[in-house]
């Protein structure tokens, strides 16, 4: 056991910081512009949080989705999991949410909207802080402005936004469709402390926001 307490984060890391980055870096050229496409989709999510209509929220869901089904297949399989053999597991976890999210669409239609305005709006805020706050961390934490994550593409944004999203306008069932994103931001902060990048602390501002908003009284 006194073994352990001299391990630290950085020696369960699989990765140099370098590799990684440059990982992401060659992955978001790969793509681009097709990050535009999936911001558009955030736009329209976002839309869709701030109204009330049903349809319009069952569309978000749908978007939502297929954000999450992207991030799975085309981050986590094809590209982490060469550097990172638990990615085999993260996908497995990001199609689940993928399928759990069309599955929301069916009480979606029936649920009314959270009666407490002040938890719109935060919910609204962290959608915000998850579409246009991470493709800025770079600049932050002094990486690479090709390192940028995005909604749709990289699984940290999709996360915040999604929260954002399931907080501000879906009142029942959140247990079940919580609990993947929120533990996806809490290994992927701990993934970048142990880099000693410093944008891990966007993900906890995402988890302790979030935690937040559940606590406001309906």
């Amino acid at each position: 056991m006194a073994e352990w307490a001299t391990y630290t984060l950085a020696d369960f890391l699989m990765f140099s910081p370098r590799v990684y980055f440059r990982l992401v870096e060659r992955y978001n050229q790969g793509l681009w512009p097709f990050q535009l496409v999936f911001i558009a989709g955030a736009l329209a999510v976002l839309f869709a949080t701030a109204t009330d209509g049903r349809r319009a929220r069952a569309a978000a869901m749908a978007t939502l989705s297929v954000a999450w089904f992207f991030c799975a297949w085309q981050f986590l399989w094809l590209r982490y999991s060469t550097i990172n053999w638990a990615m085999s597991y993260g996908t497995a976890a990001f199609m689940l949410q993928s399928g759990l999210l069309l599955l929301a669409i069916l009480w979606t239609d029936r649920a009314a909207l959270p009666a407490n305005s002040l938890r719109r709006r935060g919910g609204i805020g962290l959608m915000v802080f998850g579409l246009l706050a991470y493709p800025f961390l770079p600049l932050i934490a002094g990486r690479a402005p090709a390192s940028a994550e995005s909604f749709g593409t990289m699984p940290d944004p999709t996360a915040a936004v999604t929260l954002g999203a399931l907080v501000a306008f879906l009142s029942q069932k959140l247990w079940l469709l919580l609990p993947i994103p929120l533990l996806w931001c809490a290994f992927s902060a701990l993934t970048l402390l142990a880099m000693e990048d410093f944008g891990a602390w966007a993900p906890f501002v995402v988890i302790l926001t979030t935690f937040a908003l559940l606590l406001v009284r309906r």
